[in-house]
């Protein structure tokens, strides 16, 4: 649990936090004043927007060799503002700042008058019959975050991924976004992790902690997803919403995710992070509040970001759901659907324009590269955690989809009501389980399992709304105290999640400590020490950690030739121009040595080979001291030692620098 105290992940999250939160106040004070946007709506719908704009404008920036965050800032409010303002009214911007600045004086004019309190500047426009409502969904997403990000992040004693062959080549290609590199080495739909790389740099924290954490953003997003997705398809607002949600968030036993690689980022669920929502807007145009224009930029936006994320989610799951919705939807939603289809294709031209001209950069077949991101290597069902076959739950799920649906039509014939976005679900979900049956080198099964793990919550909720509108003279009194009632229900999941799961769950083998322990180090190092002042020594598999960073130098360099160099370094420090003459014999300011335990370290770690090097090491450091040189116990663990080989005092350290 010591890295669950010491680690950035949770200050990046809480930073995150206040981020959302800042930006929903400045939302509610100056842009929908008038329109009550309650806290979810605020995160799904601007996610749906402009975080596609954002992968879109991330990879132009990258494309040509302007990535940062100064730029990403600058673009970015243009692209805000212009859409703020209206491209109808950029037409005439000297009417339209006119009569707004005019409207602002006299509204404030009129507020000084008033002699209005301090706190009144501050305030935001309530509607007094929303409010409850408002807040309740303010606190709801709140907790379903919080509990959605720390259920994931219990995973980390099981994890597997970090510091593995997989990690590391996510991360390298993290950290070439910051040298401007996307396909330049190979083609892959990295949008996701160019997300990582945005989200350590808004959050200040390292490259590695948003690795680390990218997939828990992304599952916790995706539970707030879930529940807007039951909350505006279906009458209940609340109750079945919050089930399906906390069923993702909390439930490990009957769902089909590999726990082994919780902290894998999974590119499926960040694009459903974006078709989710557009399938809602497919279904029910109205949610978007856009004319036909700006819906279908907003869907050809969302289809491109989609793609630069997951091919899979792309062309596998997302052409289904248009084709078989359409049967579903209201004739007059037909001409949005259409619109949003037209989007698609436009998205895919675009996309194959863009894929074809990579391709043809890196002397590869287009059709090579899209069978290459339709299957996953990485990606495999493997769940030990299930207490019921995974087939069996697939069976489960699908029988009460026939259930439901009977249900369904009882509701249409005796109250008349509108279940088609159900409907088109139940059959959704139905054609995902008959393409698992499907044998075809173009079809990924395991990454097809993958995504049911999310819309199998989605079934759940959305056959509760049903019974609960069976039963609605029952339900409907548990409606009017919803508070009340989601407090018991979070109550009683997370109850069941901690009591009823804990012998599947302990049955797990917890991972070897050893890689979370020198990640631990790396972030107390990366907020101690300035940048390019220092220098690490460890295992050549951890370089990838130092580009851009620091400088690295292996254990056998450290070992063989350190000693000389140093001894040479301070018999000629005091000669200005012997290091520029000759900048090999040159030092970092601090050097920073890791060192493994050789009885604690696992023999299957990739880190086990270096358990002969730990006397080496050790004698070294001993040497430097007997030589003068201050060498300090940075981090200290069962497993791992961090010594700090200071060569310049007061001169590596933020801390220092600053003070």
């Amino acid at each position: 649990m010591m890295m669950f105290l010491t680690s950035s992940i949770l200050m990046g999250f809480i930073r995150l936090c206040f981020i959302l939160l800042f930006l929903f106040y400045l939302n509610r004070k100056f842009v929908s004043v008038s329109k009550h946007v309650h806290f979810m709506d605020f995160i799904v719908l601007n996610w749906f927007r402009y975080a596609a704009m954002l992968i879109i404008t991330l990879f132009v920036l990258v494309e040509v060799s302007a990535y940062n965050l100064f730029n990403c800032f600058f673009i970015f409010t243009l692209i805000l503002g212009i859409d703020m303002i209206g491209i109808e009214n950029l037409k005439t911007p000297r009417v339209y700042f006119r009569e707004h600045i005019k409207t602002g004086l006299l509204t404030f004019l009129r507020n000084v008058e008033n002699e209005k309190s301090f706190w009144f500047w501050f305030s935001v426009n309530r509607n007094k019959k929303k409010k409850d409502s408002n807040m309740l969904i303010l606190m709801i997403t709140i907790v379903l975050g919080i509990t959605t990000f720390l259920s994931r992040y219990y995973f980390i004693i099981y994890d597997n991924y970090s510091l593995s062959d997989a990690w590391i080549n996510d991360l390298n290609h993290l950290i070439q976004f910051d040298n401007q590199y996307w396909f330049t080495f190979e083609l892959n739909t990295d949008a996701e992790l160019i997300l990582a790389n945005f989200y350590g740099k808004i959050t200040d924290v390292s490259p590695t902690i948003a690795l680390q954490v990218i997939a828990i953003l992304e599952s916790t997003l995706l539970a707030i997803v879930i529940f807007w997705v039951i909350n505006k398809l279906t009458p209940s607002k609340f109750i079945a919403p919050s089930v399906a949600a906390l069923f993702f968030s909390l439930v490990y036993v009957l769902t089909p995710l590999n726990v082994y690689f919780l902290l894998k980022a999974n590119p499926t669920f960040m694009a459903l992070t974006f078709a989710l929502p557009a399938f809602v807007m497919y279904l029910n145009p109205n949610v978007l509040r856009a004319n036909k224009w700006n819906y279908f930029m907003a869907f050809m936006a969302v289809f491109i970001a989609i793609g630069l994320t997951d091919l899979f989610t792309l062309c596998v799951l997302i052409p289904p759901f248009l084709i078989i919705a359409f049967f579903f939807t209201k004739i007059k939603s037909k001409r949005h659907n259409l619109i949003a289809i037209g989007a698609y294709i436009m998205a895919l031209l675009s996309l194959g324009a863009v894929y074809q001209y990579a391709c043809y950069y890196q002397r590869i077949e287009l059709v090579d590269y899209l069978q290459t991101n339709l299957l996953s290597v990485s990606s495999y069902t493997y769940v030990p955690q299930l207490i019921v076959p995974y087939s069996e739950i697939i069976r489960i799920a699908q029988w009460s989809t026939v259930f439901g649906l009977v249900l369904v039509l009882l509701l249409v014939l005796i109250k008349k009501d509108n279940w088609r976005a159900t409907l088109a679900f139940y059959a959704y979900f139905n054609f995902l389980i008959a393409l698992t049956f499907v044998k075809s080198e173009w079809l990924d099964i395991d990454m097809l399992n993958n995504s049911l793990s999310v819309f199998i919550p989605i079934i759940i909720g959305l056959n509760l709304a049903v019974l609960m509108r069976i039963f609605n003279l029952i339900f409907e009194r548990f409606e009017k105290y919803s508070p009340l009632t989601v407090a018991v229900i979070y109550g009683l999941m997370l109850y069941a999640a901690v009591f009823y799961q804990q012998k599947g769950i302990n049955a797990l083998t917890v991972s070897d400590q050893t890689p979370k322990q020198i990640l631990n180090a790396y972030d107390k190092i990366s907020q101690t020490f300035f940048n390019h002042s220092y220098c690490v020594v460890n295992d050549p598999s951890a370089q990838v950690i130092s580009n851009n960073s620091h400088f690295f130098m292996n254990y056998d360099f450290f070992v063989k030739d350190y000693p000389s160099i140093d001894s040479i370094n301070t018999k000629n420090k005091k000669d200005p121009m012997f290091l520029v003459r000759n900048p090999e014999y040159s030092l970092a300011k601090s050097v920073l040595v890791f060192v493994l335990s050789a009885d604690c370290i696992d023999e299957k770690n990739v880190f086990a080979e270096n358990k002969q090097y730990q006397n080496l090491l050790i004698n070294n450091i001993k040497l430097l001291r007997r030589r003068g040189r201050t060498v300090n116990l940075f981090y200290k663990s069962r497993i791992l030692k961090v010594y700090e080989i200071v060569n310049e005092p007061r001169q590596s350290k933020i801390s220092d620098l600053i003070f």
